[in-house]
Parts: structure tokens; C-alpha cells; sequence
């Protein structure tokens, strides 16, 4: 049994089957709903998830990835559709989610459209080159890798965008800049929260769960490439940040599963994978528990959906390109929980519910937030509710289209891991 402390208060996680009443009423509540729901069907025949994926993620590359000087954007994604309005300075923690879709896209057809596959490669190098449009002009805050931020989240999430790359491609750049910059930029912080925890900046020492989840699983998994490499010392020291920032986490997750007082998708989706990594690195069932309560907090809670058609469908979470990216975040963490086949063994419901929300959503964008016609299809794609194409003549959104790029993404790999 471990013990940690949060807010000055014992919080215990059983690594046995047992757990206390407590927790069993909570898992209990959460595990059992009264009213299950089913995926309908959507669409008039059976879609195909690697050709709508094509036809999505190679759109999306298209539009957002400036692979030419667009208004002053090159090697890096554009809050607009080839950076039209241009002011892309602050897009900096977007990039991060962007080059999310786009790995997964390019781990799907780098065996079976090898040409495609080589020239988002060089996509992956140009987008490192430019330190992944990092304005941070504070030099001592960017490190010397140049991808550190005085925001703590966004630094934690461009440090998951590189080791996605180097999971990718195997190129050890991606990975030794990773390294290097959390323990430069991030490392450092947990010494200025009061907790101990992740604080969101230098210049904001408060500490949340939109950081402190990011930071969870960066820590988890340089402590699992610690393992492997065989060094004990760096496994335990990434290991106890990621525990201290997952305990942010716990802190705040109410008895529905869902995280602080207005909770969000994107945060949902980190608190799934932080607590599944951890799992499969200790073996302490507690972390994944907590992981299904998140899971299951996103897929049932009020306070998370909008009803459409009888289903929950993921609430508009806002418009901006904040807030339009956040589905995209839980998305491509649902994916990897709904992979997982070892978690059946803990609870063996779980994976076949994130399934059919996920195909819920992706059959939705496909279906309904695509105008497929003539003259639709070039100016009016997705919009801000995956079922709901976009106002045409409103020009695209980075956000909303990263969030349908990693739909299809997510489905094809949930489907092809069946």
C-alpha cells in the first residue's frame, strides 16, 4: 500500500482488490449506471475508418501544416486554414495536439504509403527545427533545447509531441530533447508550489490539473525508458514526479469521476492515461481505478456532455482554439485505454464502453460534420460539434479539425486492435 498526501490529508491507494468502503462506493457509483448507452448507427453503410481517415488527416496536413511560407508560418501548424488570417505567434501548446494527430497519422501509413509516410517525416524535422513555434522570449525559461515556456502545461505537452515523434521514427533527437527539457524547465518547478506539485507558470505558482496531467505523463514515461535502459536511479526520480503530480490530480476528482469544478474533456482524457501508465509500471491497481473513474466520469457526467439523438455527445467545450483542441486530447488518450487488453483483467467493461463512445463521435464528424456536397466540401468541414459541419465562408479551425483528424485516427486503431 502506498501512501500520499494532498492538500494535507492521506489519500490511500490499495495496490490489492480489496479496496476501502470508500473508494469501493465511489468506483461502485460510477462503474454501475442505471441507464447504459448504445452507439447507433449513423450513417446508410459501413464506413470505412482507414479511408476516412485518409481523406481527414490528409486535409487537416494540408490546411494547417504550413509546409511553405503562409503569412509568415512555415514548418509549423496555423490556427487557420493556410494561416488566411495569419497572427499565429502564441500558437504554441496547439502545435503539440496537431503533431499528436499527425504521428498517429503517420504510424498508419508509413508501411502502406511509404512516400506519404517520408514526407510527413520531414514534416516532423522542419516542425523540430523551428522549436515547434515556441515564442517564449525569456531564454533561461526555453532551456537549451529552446522548447521550454514559462507555461509549465504547454512545455509538458510539446515534451509529449517530441517523444510521440520519437516513438514514431526512433530518431533519438526527439527523445533527448524531451529529456532535456523537463528536466531543464520542468524538473526545477515542483519546488515553488506549496504541494509540491506541477505549478501552471513561473509566474503563477498555482498548481492545477491541466498541468499536473500532461506532467503525469511525461513523468510515467521517461520512467519507463528509465526502466528498460536498466537505471534504477532516473526510474524512481521520474517515477515519484509522477506520482506527485498524478496525487494534483486525485485531489480534485469528485465522486462522478470528473476533475475540479468545471471539468473538461482534455483533462478527463490525461487523468485516463497518467493513471494507466503508472498502473502498468507498478502494478498498483489503485492508479488504474482512479484512471476508469475518469474515464467513465467523461463518457456519463452531465457536466461533460449534450444530449443528441438519445446519446451523449461531448459538450461544445468553447469555440476558441483552446478550448476547440480539447476533445482532441481526450480522443487520442481514450484510444490507447481503449487498446489496452490487460486492463480486462481489472475491469472488463471499460474498454467496450470507450469503444462506443468513441465510434459515437467519430461516426458523428463523419456523418454529420462533413457538407459532402459539391460545393460544400471544399469551404464548409468541421465545426466546433462533432455533428455539426461548419457555418460556410467561416474558414477553418486548427482546433476542431484536430479534434476530427484524431476521431478518425481513434478509430481506426481502436478497430484495428480489436
Amino acid at each position: 500500500m502506498k501512501q500520499y498526501k494532498s492538500m494535507g490529508n492521506l489519500i490511500l491507494f490499495a495496490v490489492l482488490a480489496a479496496f476501502s468502503a470508500s473508494c469501493e462506493k465511489d468506483y461502485t457509483a460510477i462503474t454501475n449506471p442505471p441507464v447504459e448507452q448504445k452507439a447507433n448507427v449513423y450513417s446508410t453503410y459501413e464506413i470505412d475508418w482507414s479511408e476516412a481517415a485518409d481523406s481527414v488527416s490528409s486535409a487537416f496536413v494540408e490546411r494547417f501544416y504550413c509546409n511553405s511560407n503562409r503569412n509568415g508560418a512555415e514548418g509549423v501548424f496555423s490556427y487557420s486554414e493556410y494561416n488566411n488570417r495569419g497572427g499565429n505567434g502564441n500558437c504554441y501548446w496547439q502545435q503539440a495536439h496537431a503533431m499528436g494527430a499527425m504521428v498517429d497519422y503517420y504510424n498508419r501509413i508509413k508501411y502502406t504509403d511509404p512516400d506519404q509516410a517520408a514526407l510527413i517525416k520531414t514534416y516532423f524535422r522542419r516542425w523540430y527545427d523551428k522549436r515547434g513555434n515556441n515564442y517564449e522570449g525569456n531564454r533561461e525559461w526555453r532551456g537549451s533545447t529552446g522548447f521550454g515556456n514559462d507555461f509549465t502545461d504547454d512545455t509538458c505537452w510539446i515534451i509529449i509531441a517530441l517523444l510521440q515523434m520519437y516513438e514514431a521514427t526512433d530518431d533519438a533527437t526527439y527523445f533527448d530533447a524531451a529529456k532535456k527539457t523537463w528536466d531543464e524547465c520542468v524538473r526545477p518547478r515542483f519546488a515553488i508550489n506549496r504541494y509540491g506539485w506541477l505549478p501552471w507558470k513561473w509566474t503563477d505558482t498555482g498548481a492545477n490539473e491541466c498541468t499536473n496531467g500532461p506532467g503525469a505523463i511525461v513523468a510515467a514515461t521517461l520512467a519507463g525508458y528509465s526502466k528498460e535502459a536498466g537505471n534504477a536511479e532516473e526510474y524512481e526520480r521520474y517515477l515519484n514526479e509522477a506520482y506527485k503530480c498524478f496525487d494534483q490530480n486525485i485531489s480534485v476528482m469528485k465522486d462522478n469521476g470528473t476533475l475540479s469544478g468545471i471539468p473538461l474533456s482534455y483533462t478527463q482524457g490525461t487523468c485516463m492515461e497518467a493513471g494507466r501508465l503508472i498502473w502498468r509500471l507498478t502494478g498498483e491497481i489503485g492508479y488504474l481505478r482512479k484512471a476508469v473513474s475518469a474515464a467513465r466520469g467523461q463518457m456519463m457526467a452531465k457536466s461533460m456532455n449534450e444530449v443528441y439523438e438519445s446519446e451523449n455527445v461531448m459538450r461544445d467545450e468553447g469555440t476558441d482554439e483552446n478550448n476547440s483542441i480539447f476533445h482532441a486530447v481526450f480522443f487520442h488518450w481514450a484510444a490507447r485505454m481503449a487498446t489496452d487488453k490487460d486492463i480486462d483483467s481489472v475491469d472488463p467493461r471499460i474498454r467496450s464502453e470507450l469503444e462506443r463512445y468513441l465510434l459515437r463521435h467519430a461516426s458523428y464528424y463523419w456523418t454529420r460534420g462533413i457538407d459532402k456536397s459539391v460545393f460544400g466540401w471544399k469551404d464548409s468541414y468541421f465545426g466546433v460539434k462533432c455533428y455539426e459541419a461548419r457555418t460556410p465562408g467561416t474558414g477553418g479551425s486548427l482546433g476542431a479539425y484536430t479534434s476530427a483528424a484524431q476521431a478518425m485516427e481513434t478509430m481506426w486503431l481502436v478497430e484495428r486492435n480489436k
